[in-house]
């Protein structure tokens, strides 16, 4: 028995959690909107509040293509080859915040039958993630904002819902989670948003 490995030798701790709960501090906002739009691409801000207003991933963001968006019915409805069956799935239909619609409107130039014309084959956003993401660092930096990814805006916007008295069922609706233990992990409560409904 002595030559015999030890099979606890072999076992292995769960790493701890890495889920973030990193959020936009007061006045984050407006600094990096500043930076943004000062930068040189037309699409960096734009993106910027389309992650924080749609709750969408980076890279379905940057697929989104304009015959999904109708502006009148202020809707995305994706088609069913983008809607996945993993919990990394977006929504069918995505509804619209009037600040989502505000910041379509201002990078959708129309013609005169109303009908949306965009290059880069029907793109909302004809640019590239990793373009953005190069503008948003660099951003981020400027204003010496530290520990804040892209993907924090994703937190930031499944939060938000929540603040706004949203229902976790809903919530998942539009951020596309299967799970709700999932949609937990995407949640952080400010307490100051909580102070209005305790009286």
């Amino acid at each position: 028995m002595e030559n015999l490995a030890n099979p606890l030798k072999n076992i292995r701790k769960p790493a701890g959690s890495r889920a973030r709960n990193r959020r936009l501090e007061t006045g984050e906002y407006d600094l990096i909107l500043g930076r943004l739009k000062a930068s040189e691409n037309p699409y960096a801000a734009c993106a910027f509040d389309l992650a924080i207003e749609t709750s969408l991933r980076q890279g379905m963001l940057f697929k989104v293509r304009w015959e999904w968006v109708n502006l009148s019915a202020r809707m995305i409805r994706f088609p069913a080859s983008t809607v996945e069956i993993s919990n990394k799935g977006v929504p069918a239909a995505l509804p619209l915040s009037r600040r989502a619609i505000e910041v379509l409107q201002s990078i959708c130039p129309r013609n005169d039958k109303g009908e949306i014309v965009q290059p880069s084959a029907g793109l909302v956003l004809a640019t590239t993630a990793n373009a953005i993401i190069c503008i948003w660092k660099r951003a981020l930096a400027k204003v010496k904002i530290e520990d804040l990814r892209w993907h924090d805006l994703r937190h930031e916007a499944a939060s938000r819902l929540f603040e706004k008295g949203f229902h976790p069922m809903e919530v998942a609706s539009i951020t596309g989670h299967k799970s709700m233990q999932m949609l937990k992990r995407y949640t952080h409560l400010k307490p100051e948003s909580l102070l209005e409904r305790l009286g």
